[in-house]
């Protein structure tokens, strides 16, 4: 079964190397990271590449938890993203992460977590037999 995008969250030890051995562990598994974020000891890596994920982290001995992730494109320019969040908050979804991948050709790829998937799909039109 394709889970589509994920993120992953992980905690890791506040040593030199921690974040290295991962990467290390994913290249070598041909795993591609997306996009992520690190603040401290907290890093979020974001694949479609899911299954090679979880068994890169387990191989480590490393805890993690899911989220699945939406994505949407929008216009490159300003105002784009306030005109997205308030479109989601006015039908009651949360965001809870947001992660650019690309910004190409006047049009910015988001990657997203919400509270509710199937009230995002439905604010956002989208649908679940397409993958977003």
């Amino acid at each position: 079964m394709n889970e589509g995008r994920l993120e992953f969250k992980i905690e890791l030890p506040d040593e030199a190397g921690q974040l290295a051995k991962v990467s290390r562990e994913f290249a070598n598994r041909g795993i591609n990271i997306e996009t992520m974020c690190a603040i401290d000891t907290n890093v979020v890596i974001v694949t479609d590449q899911t299954v090679e994920a979880r068994m890169a982290l387990k191989a480590l001995g490393i805890d993690f938890s899911t989220t699945s992730l939406l994505s949407q494109s929008m216009p490159d320019k300003p105002g784009a993203l306030a005109e997205f969040s308030e479109r989601l908050a006015e039908g009651g979804v949360s965001i809870t992460s947001i992660y650019v991948l690309s910004r190409i050709q006047g049009a910015t790829e988001l990657v997203f977590s919400v509270d509710d998937l199937d009230k995002a799909r439905v604010t956002l039109n989208m649908h679940e037999s397409v993958p977003p």
